[in-house]
């Protein structure tokens, strides 16, 4: 299911059209009285050696998986795989319906060598699919309706058959040509499928006899049900294709839907869940060009970027869209790996964050120089990167890039720090469970213009550097947490500033939209070696405390409270007092809002 979900979603992307969002949805449907409208087309069925047995698929009680794009370009160009494409065309139809293995033409597309095409075949139980496509095109073969079967190969006397099946339009010479125009639109209706009456491109795109998976334990399993496939779907959609949901400066991306029975459901956006937002932060830092350059003195000089977001370590979830195809356990310690198309390859596992109140997303994506040597590197199904057998610069560049990503993970999380001697033995534990250090020397100005000054290092011992911590119970842990759905969520790392001789710490905090009022507190802790909060500090030790709220345009609040009027998302700031020598952990709760 997972592997459908990607390759269907790379080979939408791949025929995007200029302009305009494309439209995915994919709906689990059970035959019912359609059923005898689908034998009537289908049946009879190829010679039982081939083993494409739909006589016993096409029943009532059959299940199909309908995958839809619209506002692609169809599949197009010529009918037969012997014709030549002219102009701009593409031989799209005869790529996905009559060719297997072809590479790619499409630059910095999604998929390599097209075999992902054949998870259609294997997820029938039958062997078999329909395909219904209207083209970006005009005149009389833009519309195209065509099934194709892919079985054992079988002898019909003395003749070899390879097992491939197409029902068709039989010409003359024995070959099936697609059903076109109103014809093809008349069968369709006839089945049910989605169609083409508002004029849009795209395609549909029909496994007959879904096979949905099974669910349970290994002495104790059953069938998914189509609700339960399609709560799978959407959770693997999140997983696999969030970076598609975020529009890039183009504004181009992909909408998912997911349904049952034609009842379809959005899937929600991936900044709106708490697993998934540092994700999207991690890749908008990259899009915005403040991610870490993988350099090489050699070309490729520059072949990759990375970022990364600190975020609490929430609890695991109980929400089934979340972890019903989710690729990893427990909080995030990943990394997630992706070409110049933007789909996620795979998660790549760091260290966990020492702090066990803490948790991080990143991000690596190729550079447009190295996209190619990256997908030298993948499998069939593009969810890998792999060395082995690659040689010369694709070898050093995908080596290369895995040891970049884990030196950064390292850095960041002072994992990586190692000096001569037992002191320095001693400081590299303590930096393993700090994270977020503040840099000795800041140069950096605020929305108000205060500028920080030169700060000498923090190495006694409370520690020294800022975290991120979860809004709710008094030691970070339990209660609400930084990324909640549609809530207030601190956004980067704290910065030290200087404001008339005084230093400041300073956390963003990202208020999404919101068409009531809401009231917000702040608080900030010392954080303990382990993670724990400073509840009884030090007699004559400094404790932090939460000054002010200050919004982009210079509105102030003082205190630790404050009112956010309804509107569009806004950027906030929370100055706390700076503690030398220290870690702390701001936290942000959201006390109450005209909704209740």
């Amino acid at each position: 299911m997972t592997v459908l979900v990607r390759e269907a979603a790379q080979n939408s992307w791949d025929a995007r059209l200029p302009d305009g969002a494309i439209e995915f949805r994919i709906d689990i449907r059970t035959l019912g009285d359609d059923a005898h409208a689908w034998r009537d087309l289908l049946l009879p069925q190829p010679p039982s050696g081939s083993n494409v047995n739909l006589d016993a698929a096409l029943r009532p009680e059959t299940v199909v998986l309908v995958v839809s794009d619209r506002n692609t370009r169809g599949l197009g160009g010529p009918l037969r795989a012997g014709e030549r494409a002219h102009g701009e065309e593409t031989p799209d139809f005869v790529q996905f319906l009559r060719n297997v293995g072809e590479p790619s033409d499409h630059r910095f597309g999604g998929g390599t060598y097209g075999f992902g095409k054949g998870i259609f075949y294997q997820l029938s139980n039958a062997g078999a699919i329909l395909v219904d496509t209207h083209t970006a095109t005009d005149g009389p073969a833009a519309r195209r309706l065509m099934g194709a079967a892919l079985g054992n190969s079988w002898y019909l006397g003395e003749q070899c058959f390879t097992g491939r099946h197409w029902w068709g339009l039989v010409a003359p010479d024995n070959i099936p040509d697609p059903i076109l125009a109103g014809q093809a639109d008349t069968i369709c209706k006839a089945l049910r499928l989605p169609g083409f009456d508002d004029g849009s491109s795209g395609t549909d795109i029909v496994v007959l006899a879904a096979d949905l998976g099974s669910i349970g334990s290994e002495s104790d399993t059953r069938d998914r049900t189509p609700e339960e496939a399609a709560t799978f779907i959407s959770s693997a959609i999140l997983w696999n294709l969030w970076p598609k949901m975020v529009p890039d400066r183009h504004g181009r991306h992909m909408r998912f839907a997911v349904g049952v029975n034609g009842s379809y459901v959005p899937v929600p956006e991936p900044h709106t869940l708490d697993e998934l937002a540092p994700f999207v932060e991690a890749l908008e830092e990259i899009r915005a060009g403040n991610g870490a350059a993988f350099s090489r003195t050699v070309p490729p000089k520059h072949a990759g970027s990375f970022a990364m977001i600190l975020t609490a370590a929430s609890s695991a979830s109980n929400r089934l869209l979340i972890e019903a195809a989710k690729p990893f356990d427990g909080p995030s310690h990943h990394v997630a790996r992706m070409r110049v198309a933007e789909l996620v390859v795979d998660y790549l596992a760091g260290s966990p964050h020492p702090d066990p109140h803490l948790a991080y997303a990143g991000v690596f994506k190729a550079s447009e120089d190295a996209d190619a040597l990256f997908a030298s590197a993948e499998p069939p199904t593009h969810d890998d990167w792999i060395s082995k057998g690659l040689t010369g610069t694709a070898r050093g560049v995908v080596v290369g890039a895995r040891t970049f990503v884990q030196k950064q993970l390292d850095e960041r999380l002072g994992l990586g720090y190692q000096s001569g001697g037992t002191g320095g033995q001693g400081l590299g534990q303590l930096s393993a469970l700090l994270a977020g250090i503040v840099p000795a020397r800041l140069s950096q100005t605020s929305d108000d213009g205060v500028t920080a000054g030169d700060f000498g290092h923090a190495s006694e011992t409370r520690g020294a550097g800022l975290h991120y911590g979860s809004g709710g119970g008094r030691d970070g842990g339990g209660g609400a947490t930084l990324r909640r759905r549609g809530r207030p969520r601190l956004h980067g790392t704290p910065i030290l500033l200087v404001h008339e001789g005084n230093p400041y710490l300073v956390a963003h905090v990202k208020v999404p939209a919101v068409d009531t009022k809401r009231v917000l507190s702040a608080d900030v802790d010392v954080v303990l070696e382990g993670g724990g909060r400073e509840s009884e500090p030090p007699i004559g030790a400094a404790v932090p405390q939460i000054t002010l709220w200050q919004s982009a345009d210079g509105f102030v609040t003082r205190g630790k409270i404050v009112t956010i009027p309804a509107g569009d998302e806004s950027d906030w700031y929370v100055y706390a007092t700076h503690v030398p020598d220290a870690v702390v952990r701001f936290r942000v709760n959201e006390v109450a809002s005209d909704a209740g």
